[in-house]
Parts: C-alpha cells; structure tokens; sequence
C-alpha cells in the first residue's frame, strides 16, 4: 500500500493528538515515516448471526506517523466460512 496518498495517515496528520505545527512539515513527514497502525485494545462485538458464524464489531484504530497520531472508530465484519476458513471485512468509513 502506499502510504502517502492513505486516507487514514492524511487524517492522522491532519487531527494529531500531538498538535504538529505546520501543514507542509506535516505532509512531507507523511511522505517520508511509514506509518504505524495499532487496533485498539478494546473491540465490542454489536451483533451475533443466529448460526453464529458471522459476528460485527467495533473498535477503535490509531495511524501514527513520528510524533503525529490519530484514532478513528472503526465498524468490522468477521465471518467463518463452512470449511473454517476466516474472512474480515471492514465497513467504510470516512475522514
């Protein structure tokens, strides 16, 4: 993935919880750092299927790129197929 044109780091530096000074300084470090991503510690599942093979979560997760950070919320899916294979999805969202 190339992760200067990613949404997710173009959010992170534009809602730093660290406060970056200067838009240009942000979008050339997001150019130059490879981005970070952590998933929350806490994921909440929101619903179960009756057969219990599909179930849709939330939780949150954070880019970070040098002293730059952002968290996004984020809404996923994870299905187990009936040959056990696992399969994660995760609903768009937007910045």
């Amino acid at each position: 993935m190339d992760d200067g044109n990613n949404p997710l780091v173009s959010y992170a530096a534009r809602n730093s919880t660290t406060g970056k000074a200067s838009a240009d300084a942000t979008s050339q470090d997001s150019k130059s750092e490879k981005p970070l991503y952590q998933l929350g510690q806490r994921m909440v599942t929101t619903s179960k299927s009756k057969d219990k093979l599909t179930v849709k979560c939330s939780g949150e997760i954070s880019a970070a790129v040098g002293d730059i950070k952002a968290t996004k919320e984020v809404t996923f899916t994870v299905q187990q197929s009936s040959d056990g294979t696992t399969s994660v999805s995760v609903d768009p969202f937007q910045f």
